[in-house]
């Protein structure tokens, strides 16, 4: 990613690719991770790789297991940490569904309306406002799982919380940790909302090349795939836009002008190997021949790369 910093440091831009540089600072540390000097015993690994689970296979025991991981990853050696966050992960994933029901009745929705809970507000600042213990209660397990709740379209809803997953970085596999970053990049801070896109278009093909970056150098890491998956969504995003932000003016057929500086910022230096870049790089010229029209030279092009990315 220097060549990112580069082209920042000459443009002045450093909001160019947002959330992506510090993902990339992340990288560089998670780039230099060694396993703790007092490594775990293989038998103090086992017992908390044994403890770990017996909690997860309780129906009920998410929370427990995660406070658990949480309170002994660091005894439990690099390969079962990996093994376990990841785990944790899938728990997490395939407990949600399920949970969302407790946070769907009209009751619940109806405290969290009152209490007008945001996707700003903290998990300490939401407990201060809803005073009653059940939805309370709710709240607690919702955090305590690993997910926080978010609002839409006048409903509410848990996801995963990936900032919760940080904890683990520091004692487990470089490529798992990137992943950690890159998800909670998009937890924190969704790029679109009710079919708008909500951060810049800088930051959004910032994302785009981190995640470019990753599964170039991690082809075969566990986590490839989910992050490919992420790729498939947010391309799109970058080449035409949503629904209610739309890349090319409905009416005119004209390429955003900001969508069209971004793209020449960040290939100011040339796309390198980078994936996401190397596809820009070769929609400039027909944009350019097309004065930065939605032409069927254009159109075919971006159907062409949205196919190969959405086919993976």
């Amino acid at each position: 990613m220097i060549r990112f910093q580069k082209a920042m440091a000459k443009t002045g831009r450093a909001i160019l690719l947002g959330t992506a540089l510090t993902l990339a600072g992340g990288a560089a540390a998670v780039g230099t991770f060694v396993q703790p000097v007092s490594a775990a015993s293989a038998a103090e690994a086992q017992a908390v790789y044994n403890q770990f689970h017996k909690y997860l296979k309780n129906p009920s025991g998410l929370a427990q297991a995660r406070k658990y991981l949480i309170n002994h990853i660091g005894n439990a050696g690099s390969w079962y940490a990996t093994v376990m966050t990841l785990q944790l992960e899938n728990a997490q994933k395939a407990e949600l569904s399920r949970f969302s029901e407790k946070i769907y009745p009209e009751h619940v929705q109806q405290v969290l309306m009152d209490a007008q809970a945001t996707n700003d507000l903290t998990y300490t600042e939401l407990l201060k406002r809803v005073k009653d213990s059940g939805v309370r209660k709710l709240i607690e397990e919702t955090w305590d799982k690993g997910y926080k709740l978010e609002t839409s379209e006048g409903m509410y809803y848990p996801v995963m919380h990936y900032e919760g997953f940080k904890v683990f970085k520091p004692h487990i596999g470089k490529d798992i940790a990137y992943y950690i970053d890159i998800m909670a990049t998009e937890s924190n801070k969704p790029a679109d909302f009710d079919a708008a896109i909500i951060i810049t278009w800088d930051e959004l093909i910032g994302r785009a090349a981190i995640m470019s970056d990753f599964v170039d150098q991690y082809p075969k890491s566990n986590r490839a795939a989910a992050v490919r998956e992420e790729l498939s969504y947010i391309v799109p995003k970058i080449l035409i836009g949503a629904d209610n932000t739309p890349a090319y003016d409905y009416d005119t057929n004209e390429l955003d002008p900001e969508l069209r500086r971004a793209y020449d910022d960040v290939l100011l230096e040339g796309p390198g190997d980078n994936t996401v870049l190397n596809m820009l790089a070769k929609l400039i010229p027909l944009l350019d021949a097309s004065g930065n029209k939605h032409t069927e030279e254009v159109s075919a092009y971006l159907e062409q790369v949205i196919d190969g990315f959405t086919e993976h």
